[in-house]
């Protein structure tokens, strides 16, 4: 029994050692056990277990040391692989924090996977994603499947005083447990009471974010309890959340809001009605419920909702889904593709470097053999080479590892705002592990590559003075399986980034409907006592509007007018909506004197909204088609009127002449408007968004004061040297109203392909990079072919083979894997493009130009890398060849 324990313990050290003092070793410990004291056999068990470790470092620290020397023998070929690794590992880690940051990183919610974004779908619907508020509140009375069910909207303050400048702040209106619900809690003062939740309440009250808690008061604790107003209205501060806290509702939804406020709608409010769709919600799922379930219960209601007020609803129905996907389903697609590209280039990277370990072979033929005679075993031989492969790894990885470093940092400071957590991407311990593992998982793999070249020289024994081990087809068989890799893989990246360009291409090439050059775009929220006036006298309600609509026009025409007047400014106006800015505001259109679409309020058909200001279309250069534009004549008091769209006279009217027609908007017993003039279609929502039905009417002629505009600036030169100019018009107009959002307009219509363009930039620079790998070893391959066959080809040459014939050979020994690589790169790309169908624009996956053309670029890149090794065999000198 103790025999066969040492013999097991023995197991522990090196074979190389065992095989040289195991067997003296067995004999001690059997001697010791017959006339020894039983403690001797386990203190020379426990001596075997204490050395072993040493004796396995101490061999590990001679296979570096010659793994040192081997690699270092070749500095070029050490150099291109340490560059194609740090390449690949770079790319990879890189690539993974952003997957990690954006799609792996869970919500920062407690238990967020229970977390769902309600939305009402059909075709009276808000296909948004919002609802009304009586839809909402029918649903969080009737519904069992949801926990809680809280809705939210967006609104937009002034905040002043303090001695500093005002600012434009971002608020969210949200239900009494909104932080409840998401598992949040303030780190100082409370949440919303039930009380302050409703119409009338008798305080209102704020809740600060951190960053702005700090920015405009200075990180004062005493800030609870502070009245605070917000476009001259005062507000209490009842709390401030912490600094850790993140919220992507806030932040995707409702653009970086720093101030929460209860929603505290009146069901009575005319915006409370149920058509009246721009709330979203949200709920938390009941224990044991699941997304599914929660949206059967929501579809019975909705078909409750429908029969009892059939004039809000046309097919109602809803949709439950994780708020996950609301967020991240988008950019999913695009994230996944890329992690697949990268991983391409790794294998891709890990290919050159198995194959220059496997040329590093082929020249150590003879050490391997030498080596086998004097008694190295293979298992000796293996571990040794795997050790100069992950030596190789382990540099090559840390050099990755300062690269994806740099590239995050980048990435999260540059990349597109519309991947959501992009700019939490970072280095962090998770990042750090995974980037080990593929650093030596890489190892691993290009180390074994070789090793059954080095097996095979093993067991070849020594060769004949003057004889490769390496002149045999089998080796150029095994570095041509490698290219004709190689060059698929590249072939893959190749018609995927040439596919999301073309599809990039076409966005750009399509008409936004307005003419972005040379126009300054900034936000203006014009608030305070000023566009209040009879509140403070109690007038009635109609009246006290008339007056705050007058008071913006006032305001606005002020402004412009002064704009206009700057020199290098051709025009000046201002709309509610920018196009292509991202926000989005769609009222019922009703047609009067016909039936538009049934005779329910539900069924007309829905139009953008632009509330803009004289001047507006010339600005953008929106181009008229027929009957007029809006002039300064269209105030209060005179005619109402609106401009319409192509596609909402085609698709409307059908037919009819639109001119002269009135519509409503809104409720059909709305204030009809006489439709003056049809405009061009403007590409609103994306550059590859479906145009809807447009409608514009004059600013001095809405229901309601609008205060809160885009401003645009048409001039003559860069529009961004108008910006401190302007700036300090708006100042000297009103001091108090703040201004953002002032850039260039096109960078506006670049941001809305910004994931497009990210996208086909990162795929493009993996597949040059591949292509670059790939034809690096087709022509080392080639090259070492040339050299090995140096005899073969001099011999040829002397029997009467013309250079001519032996190029040809080189070219089609070069081309063959290059040609298998083509066809397989083309099968396995028709196969995985259908991944990025959601992302192309005008073109089709299987698109037979972007195939051919990448066909041809990698095969002429392949004539290119064979080009120079045949040309060199063909100068080789028959007359030494036959000397030597």
């Amino acid at each position: 029994m103790a025999d066969r324990l040492f013999r097991l313990v023995l197991r522990l050290l090196p074979e190389e050692f065992r095989a040289a003092y195991a067997r003296d070793m067995a004999a001690t410990f059997r001697a010791e056990a017959a006339s020894g004291p039983t403690g001797a056999r386990w203190r020379t068990m426990a001596d075997v277990v204490r050395r072993a470790p040493g004796i396995h470092a101490d061999i590990l620290r001679r296979d570096l040391r010659l793994a040192i020397r081997t690699l270092t023998a070749r500095p070029l070929a050490l150099i291109a692989a340490l560059v194609t690794l740090t390449i690949g590992i770079g790319a990879n880690v890189a690539m993974y924090a952003v997957i990690h940051a954006v799609l792996l990183a869970p919500l920062p919610y407690r238990d967020a996977s229970r977390l769902m974004a309600v939305r009402e779908t059909g075709v009276g619907g808000a296909d948004s994603g919002t609802m009304g508020y009586l839809t909402f509140t029918d649903i969080k009375t009737r519904a069992t499947s949801f926990a809680d069910l809280v809705a939210a909207s967006q609104s937009i303050t002034t905040l002043a005083g303090g001695g500093r400048d005002a600012e434009r702040v971002n608020v969210m209106r949200a239900s009494r447990t909104y932080f409840d619900m998401i598992g949040a809690a303030p780190a100082l003062g409370r949440t919303f009471t039930e009380a302050e939740d409703k119409p009338g309440a008798a305080r209102r009250v704020m809740i600060l974010s951190d960053s702005l808690w700090r920015r405009r008061f200075n990180a004062d604790p005493s800030v609870i309890d502070r009245i605070v107003e917000l476009s001259g209205i005062p507000f209490k501060v009842i709390g401030v959340l912490p600094a850790t806290y993140q919220d992507l509702v806030a932040s995707r939804l409702y653009q970086g809001a720093e101030i929460w406020t209860p929603l505290g709608y009146d069901p009575a409010a005319v915006f409370a009605c149920r058509t009246c769709r721009h709330l979203r919600v949200f709920g938390r799922l009941a224990p044991g419920v699941t997304a599914e379930q929660a949206t059967t219960e929501a579809n019975r209601l909705f078909d409750a909702f429908e029969r009892e007020t059939p004039k809000d609803y046309n097919q109602a129905g809803a949709d439950v889904r994780p708020l996950a996907d609301l967020f991240l389903g988008p950019v999913r697609p695009v994230l996944l593709t890329l992690w697949a590209g990268v991983a391409a280039l790794l294998l891709v990277a890990c290919g050159n470097v198995a194959h220059l370990l496997m040329l590093r072979a082929s020249e150590r033929s003879e050490e391997i053999a030498v080596r086998t005679a004097l008694g190295v075993s293979r298992t000796r031989l293996v571990r040794q080479f795997l050790t100069e492969s992950i030596l190789l790894a382990v540099a090559g990885g840390t050099a990755g590892m300062a690269v994806a470093w740099a590239a995050v940092r980048l990435v999260a400071a540059e990349g597109p705002d519309q991947i959501p957590r992009l700019a939490q991407a970072a280095m962090t311990v998770d990042v750090v592990l995974v980037g080990v593992a593929l650093t030596l998982a890489s190892g691993v793999i290009f180390g074994l590559l070789p090793l059954r070249q080095v097996l095979r020289h093993a067991a070849g024994g020594l060769q004949r003075p003057g004889v490769r081990a390496t002149d045999t087809a089998t080796a150029w068989r095994s570095r041509a399986a490698l290219i004709t890799a190689n060059v698929a893989i590249a072939v893959l990246l190749l018609v995927g980034s040439g596919l999301l360009v073309r599809s990039l291409g076409g966005l750009l090439a399509v008409a936004p409907g307005v003419d972005a050059s040379g126009v300054l775009t900034f936000n203006i929220f014009a608030s305070g006592e000023r566009f209040r006036p009879g509140q403070a006298a109690n007038l009635p309600d109609d009246e006290q509007n008339r007056l705050q609509i007058a008071a913006a026009v006032q305001y606005y025409d002020e402004v412009l007018a002064k704009i206009r007047a700057l020199p290098g400014v051709t025009e000046a106006a201002a709309t509610t909506q920018l196009p292509l800015g991202g926000d989005m505001d769609q009222y019922g259109f009703h047609v009067h004197g016909r039936a538009t679409a049934g005779t329910r309020e539900s069924e007309a058909p829905s139009a953008d909204r632009f509330v803009v200001t004289p001047g507006y279309f010339s600005a953008l250069r929106i181009r008229l088609v027929r009957g007029r534009l809006l002039e300064d004549r269209d105030r209060q008091g005179a005619e109402s009127v609106a401009v319409i769209n192509e596609t909402a006279a085609r698709e409307v009217f059908r037919g009819e002449d639109p001119l002269g027609k009135r519509v409503s908007l809104g409720p059909a017993d709305a204030p009809q408007r006489l439709i003056v003039g049809i405009v061009n279609d403007v590409r609103h929502g994306g550059l590859d968004a479906e145009v809807f039905p447009q409608v514009y009417v004059p600013h001095g002629q809405w229901a309601w004061a609008e205060t809160g505009l885009a401003v645009v600036v048409r001039t003559t030169g860069d529009p961004a040297a108008l910006g401190r100019p302007i700036r300090d018009l708006i100042r000297g107009v009103d001091a108090m109203q703040p201004i953002t959002n002032m850039r260039p307009y096109t960078e506006v219509v670049a941001a809305s392909i910004g994931t497009r363009r990210f996208a086909a930039t990162l795929l493009t620079v993996f597949a040059a990079t591949t292509i670059v790998m790939a034809m690096v070893g087709l022509y080392g391959s080639l090259g070492v072919m040339v050299s090995q066959r140096r005899r073969e080809l001099g011999v040829r040459l002397a029997l009467g083979a013309t250079a001519a014939r032996v190029r040809r050979l080189v070219l089609v020994n070069g081309l063959r894997p290059v040609a298998a690589g083509l066809f397989a790169g083309a099968l396995l790309a028709a196969v995985s493009v259908g991944a990025l169908e959601s992302m192309l624009y005008g073109v089709r996956p299987l698109d037979a130009v972007t195939f051919l053309g990448a066909a041809a670029a990698l095969a002429a890149c392949a004539v290119l890398a064979c080009l120079i090794p045949a040309a060199r065999a063909a100068r080789i000198d028959p007359a030494t060849t036959l000397r030597n």
